[in-house]
């Protein structure tokens, strides 16, 4: 039997304080998300820790299989802690990661620098 594909975007936002991911079917439309702050379920828990950023990698991943998707396009943005750790639950899962796209913005020239110092 040949399955049919379907495909999903997943955006991974992390911060110095959280990660959320972001699961985006081909229209555009809002299908899953997850985040460290709705895994642990704690009111102050540590969020910015990079183990909780897999457990909510793995929660999406049930969302996403229960909901039949099976590639996945992953696009990174940020550069907190739970980057890598969110990716590393993508890549270890049944699901298939088609493209890995690190989509963090950079800036051309970025802000004016302060003026010089007159003594």
């Amino acid at each position: 039997m040949n399955k049919i594909k379907k495909k999903v975007v997943v955006t991974i936002n992390s911060t110095q304080n959280n990660t959320i991911l972001l699961a985006k079917n081909k229209l555009g439309n809002i299908i899953a998300n997850s985040s460290i702050g709705l895994v642990l379920k704690k009111k102050r828990g540590k969020k910015s820790v990079a183990n909780g950023a897999q457990l909510a990698s793995e929660s999406i991943i049930t969302q996403l299989i229960d909901l039949d998707y099976n590639t996945v396009f992953i696009r990174i943005k940020g550069f907190g802690r739970g980057r890598e750790s969110a990716l590393f639950g993508f890549t270890s899962s049944i699901l298939t990661v088609e493209q890995i796209i690190d989509v963090t913005p950079m800036p051309h020239n970025g802000c004016r620098p302060k003026r010089a110092r007159r003594i």
